[in-house]
């Protein structure tokens, strides 16, 4: 699940508005909470690409090898609710590009958790740039199972009002998976080429970028642009509102 990683940037938690902006928030509904986005126009690479044999999975790992290395820290908090087949989590660690964390490990950088109480944004750049991005690797149906209490960062995170794109949750707000939320907290805080770098494993990856960096939403482009953690609170409210 697109739990995300706790990234903190130059701003800490985020003040006054941002103020209670939590699951309930996060989990806000918009109309196409119910229904796929675009259903009926669903791209032909989503499709689930984690069923592949031991060599196609070794081709896949070998071309994410050549690409550029992410050269900050990628972590999960992983807790094995997910078809491993299907887990995006796991995907990135058989690639090579996630790195797998105990309960109550303490993580340094940004955390995207459904418990953050602010939004990432540009300002969390120095805090990933230094001690990278987590996730908790979790399903959505399963939240109350999360021991959230014992995991540990400075700099929990709420990821802004986006669309999932991948297999499970097409079209869903908020409802993105652990490939998804990482990249998309790489690409708000700037990290253009690591958020590439993690898609580029998966089929479907592109849809991602298709579909929240497109005419008329533009999500990504406008969030990217936001100077602090309520700025990007503010526009992700507005998003949802308009759904």
């Amino acid at each position: 699940m697109g739990k995300g990683s706790k990234t903190h940037g130059s701003s800490s938690r985020a003040r006054g508005s941002n103020r209670g902006y939590s699951r309930t928030h996060y989990q806000g509904r918009g109309r196409h909470d119910d229904q796929s986005f675009d259903n009926d126009v669903k791209p032909d690479s989503i499709i689930d690409h984690d069923d592949q044999t031991a060599d196609e999975l070794c081709d896949s790992t070998d071309s994410i090898s050549h690409k550029a290395k992410i050269d900050v820290p990628v972590a999960m908090w992983d807790f094995n609710h997910c078809d491993p087949r299907r887990c995006s989590g796991k995907k990135l660690a058989r690639l090579g590009l996630i790195k797998e964390l105990k309960v109550r490990s303490r993580f340094h950088g940004i955390v995207v958790s459904p418990k953050g109480t602010s939004v990432v944004s540009p300002a969390d750049r120095d805090i990933v740039a230094k001690d990278g991005l987590a996730v908790v690797e979790c399903s959505w149906a399963r939240l109350d199972d999360v021991p959230f209490s014992k995991i540990s960062s400075p700099h929990e995170r709420l990821l802004p009002y986006l669309l999932a794109t991948n297999p499970t949750n097409y079209g869903k707000p908020w409802k993105l998976n652990c490939v998804e939320a990482l990249a998309a907290a790489f690409y708000i805080t700037g990290f253009d080429q690591h958020a590439e770098t993690l898609l580029s494993g998966f089929g479907w990856g592109q849809s991602f970028w298709e579909v929240n960096r497109r005419v008329p939403y533009v999500y990504l482009e406008k969030y990217k642009t936001c100077e602090s953690a309520t700025e990007s609170y503010e526009e992700s409210r507005r998003d949802k509102d308009k759904g």
